[in-house]
């Protein structure tokens, strides 16, 4: 016991000396300036992911090392250390500040962690917030060292160092505005997290309007944050993350907003009447179009699960909102928890607009939505309304085949998955298939069968598809 408390003495001594040298180091020279925490949302929530270091002057990437010539992967050659338990895996300079981004030299130091434990069923260990509390507060600093001095391109030495972590750099999320709507008859606030493409910051006359994604989050919007923001339907999955990531915007610059706010039962009713948060997103969306410069003729719905409940309400309480909408992990049985009353209202939505329905084929999720005699699953549920709908005239092609050949290996991501979503999307053609229905192989969605709307969303033909959708009227609010 002595031992250990002579150790964090003797580290807390350490840490102590580093830090005093630091400020007392030449004002004039060269110095580590502040350490950041960088989180990114993996497939099963935000995680940190690194620690960024920024210098006040530029250092070559080959300084990073104590000795590059034993072409060593050793993260002990590397002239940091994370007091942590985290492996550092990698190590790279820029100028951007951007992870990942690495170059032959510049002001920012990046320390990229391995993941923790890759099994994703335990990934409650990993994660940023709580599950349980449904709360993600401020994290803890990181002490990170500079183990040995590091020579900056103006040739001055910065001599070792240790800091601790007092900012937070999260990757995706950071890059939404949350702003504030409160209805003022009722007094019911909603929080609203807009992501505005760059150059769109306020409407501009002859600016060409771009599309709106309008995200619909399952309970999650319920999950507070450090901020205050109830950011939970953007740091607990990265469903709407997909439609502001880089890549995304570079194929199709859009609008991205989703939700949150304190709990609220009525969000999930299936009459929009009936719910007040239902009718104050639509009076966000109209604010949005009358704050910036989207295009009325191409605003989108997409949902994550228990979201697609008040997105099909929301649908059919407004019809000619949306120009198309996309589905994951639900179905109208699970909904209504009426077969005549499920089939009525998924033939109204069809009828509305486009729509490309995902699940897993074994989806526990709901199971006995009919009552006890109903042990589908909620994939199988879903075909089957499909093929119901087809019995009485609709055409919507069911990526499942007679055996279930035609289903989509959700492990699949990028040319791979792409290349399924073409087959499928050539096949709903040469058939005047409207509409879609995708089910997942047993097996091979990520954490658990529920989780469909990683491996959709990931998809860019699928995102490509959502876009390709116009609205012949463009939305008018109040007609």
């Amino acid at each position: 016991m002595r031992k250990t408390v002579l150790g964090v003495l003797s580290f807390a001594l350490t840490v102590f000396a580093f830090s005093q040298a630091a400020l007392a180091a030449d004002p004039t020279g060269p110095t580590l300036k502040e350490a950041s925490l960088v989180t990114e949302v993996l497939m099963w929530g935000e995680t940190v992911t690194a620690v960024r270091l920024e210098y006040t002057d530029e250092i070559a990437a080959e300084e990073l090392t104590q000795n590059i010539a034993t072409q060593s992967t050793d993260s002990s050659q590397l002239k940091f250390h994370v007091f942590a338990d985290r492996l550092v895996v990698r190590a790279y300079v820029n100028n951007s500040g951007k992870k990942d981004d690495v170059a032959a030299c510049g002001k920012y130091v990046f320390l990229n962690f391995g993941v923790q434990n890759p099994d994703a069923n335990t990934y409650r260990s990993q994660v940023t917030f709580n599950p349980v509390t449904k709360n993600r507060p401020r994290l803890s600093g990181y002490i990170v060292t500079q183990t040995a001095p590091i020579t900056t391109r103006s040739g001055k030495v910065i001599e070792p160092v240790s800091v601790s972590t007092r900012t937070e750099i999260a990757v995706g999320i950071d890059d939404y505005t949350t702003f504030t709507y409160k209805n003022e008859a009722t007094g019911h606030m909603l929080y609203y997290h807009l992501f505005i493409p760059k150059g769109y910051e306020a409407k501009k006359q002859g600016a060409k309007n771009l599309p709106l994604v309008v995200h619909f989050p399952s309970m999650d919007f319920n999950y507070a944050d450090w901020t205050g923001k109830y950011r939970g339907a953007l740091f607990s999955h990265h469903d709407a993350l997909y439609w502001s990531d880089e890549g995304s915007q570079a194929a199709h610059p859009a609008f991205v907003v989703t939700v949150g706010g304190a709990a609220d039962p009525k969000w999930s009713l299936m009459n929009f009447a009936e719910s007040e948060m239902q009718q104050n997103y639509v009076k966000v969306v109209e604010k949005i179009l009358a704050d910036y410069n989207v295009d009325a003729s191409r605003i989108y719905a997409v949902s994550l699960a228990g979201g697609s409940m008040p997105m099909w309400s929301t649908i059919l309480g407004n019809p000619r909102l949306f120009a198309a909408q996309i589905s994951t992990s639900y179905d109208t049985d699970a909904a209504y928890k009426d077969e005549k009353v499920s089939r009525e209202k998924f033939s109204q939505t069809l009828k509305i607009l486009p729509g490309w329905f995902f699940a897993g084929l074994k989806d526990p999720t709901g199971l006995g939505a009919l009552g006890p005699a109903d042990n589908r699953y909620k994939g199988e549920r879903l075909r089957d309304t499909a093929e119901w709908a087809n019995q009485n005239g609709f055409h919507i092609d069911i990526a499942y085949g007679k055996e279930g050949e035609q289903m989509w290996n959700g492990f699949l991501r990028g040319e791979k998955a792409s290349r399924m979503a073409e087959a499928q999307l050539t096949r709903a053609k040469a058939e005047g298939a409207t509409h879609l229905v995708t089910i997942y192989i047993p097996g091979t969605l990520g954490v658990n069968q529920h989780w469909s709307w990683d491996a959709t969303y990931s998809n860019a033909v699928v995102r490509n598809w959502l876009f390709e959708h116009v609205n012949k009227t463009p939305y008018t609010p109040g007609k």
